[in-house]
């Protein structure tokens, strides 16, 4: 007769064995990858294409996965080289959608086809934000003192922003987490990790104005991680560490007011398809609807996350023609919200 230790490790083998059959066998199920442990997990982006149809999100594994909004079936998945991918745009009609990678690598990828159209590696460190600007025009930043312009479709380099210097006085690298264009002024709106907002002149790659996040938190950083711009061009928001999300005008250069989001830190802003609703998401799960015009929080909906936890809440975009604004992040499920209403609509995947 065995021993009572030698049957609980045959018992555990057994249970192994059993559960990686079930999960190969759920994995070949019919619509099944939705539940895919790459479809849990986002890095820290996700974006919606215009025409609210498709939906990027990033893995762990350095995967984009492209869905159909309104199933949630994956169309197509692209795995960037072992790197993580972010910093994901949409061409206007769709058909193309741009991202980086943390290794510096920068893309344009057909949707319909999955064809890598234009490929470049020629910055240090990773690429962290991707926009479409007019005129065939891609501009890319991440980390270091340059933000780029390429025309896409020849594949030319067209202008290097120079940012300043590359590191802080601590000798962290700068970082661009976030920028806009403006195409009606000829501006690009720029979040960097050196605690200002600025904004730059495209043609002449000087700078504007400049704007400090004032608010000091518990960890003394004031560094600013995101902007966003009303479909008008004039008005601007950015926020990060602090908590507090900052409107101002960006002809006059006034500061106008600002809303307390969360104590510490908003990870991510997020505008909706007509102007009226700014999402902004925070490291403790929460993502705050404010009203574009009266700079007053609508409402507040919330995940299981945290920073001590590791699951962080760092990624939102409304899908145009809804009323849904989808939310992701590091160890978080995909979930749908009714902006509306606030109740949670749909979730994707559940945690892992």
């Amino acid at each position: 007769m065995p021993h009572r230790p030698l049957r609980r490790v045959r018992a555990r083998i057994i249970f192994v064995l059993l559960a990686l059959l079930l999960s190969t066998t759920l994995a070949l199920l019919p619509g099944s990858h939705a539940q895919s442990p790459d479809a849990r997990v986002i890095r820290a982006d996700l974006a919606v294409s215009d025409d609210g149809a498709t939906v990027a999100t990033s893995t762990g594994t350095g995967t984009l996965l492209l869905w159909n909004a309104s199933t949630w079936t994956l169309i197509r998945q692209h795995t960037a080289d072992g790197s993580q991918v972010f910093g994901f745009d949409f061409t206007s009609d769709g058909r193309y959608v741009a991202f980086g990678t943390k290794n510096g690598r920068l893309a344009v990828l057909d949707v319909s086809t999955g064809r890598i159209v234009f490929a470049t590696q020629d910055r240090d460190g990773s690429v962290n934000a991707t926009r479409f600007g007019p005129d065939d025009r891609l501009f890319a930043a991440g980390q270091g003192r340059w933000l780029t312009s390429y025309n896409w479709r020849s594949g030319d380099t067209l202008q290097r922003y120079d940012l300043g210097r590359e590191v802080m006085p601590d000798g962290r690298r700068l970082v661009v987490e976030d920028f806009e264009v403006v195409p009606e002024r000829g501006w690009l709106f720029i979040a960097r990790f050196d605690q200002q907002a600025r904004l730059m002149d495209i043609a002449s790659g000087e700078v504007v104005q400049t704007w400090r996040n004032k608010r000091r938190p518990r960890d003394g950083g004031r560094n600013v991680k995101d902007v966003e711009v009303l479909p008008d061009g004039r008005t601007g928001f950015f926020a990060g560490v602090g908590g507090d999300v900052v409107a101002v005008d960006l002809l006059s250069g006034a500061r106008l007011d600002s809303v307390r989001a969360h104590p510490d830190f908003v990870s991510d802003l997020e505008l909706s398809a007509n102007g009226d609703l700014l999402a902004a998401n925070d490291l403790d799960g929460n993502t705050t609807l404010i009203s574009t015009d009266t700079r007053f929080i609508v409402r507040r909906s919330s995940q299981d996350g945290s920073f001590q936890s590791g699951r962080l809440l760092f990624a939102a975009a409304f899908r145009p023609g809804t009323d849904e604004l989808i939310t992701g992040g590091i160890r978080m499920p995909i979930v749908v919200w009714n902006t509306t209403t606030g109740e949670r609509r749909r979730t994707i995947a559940s945690l892992p």
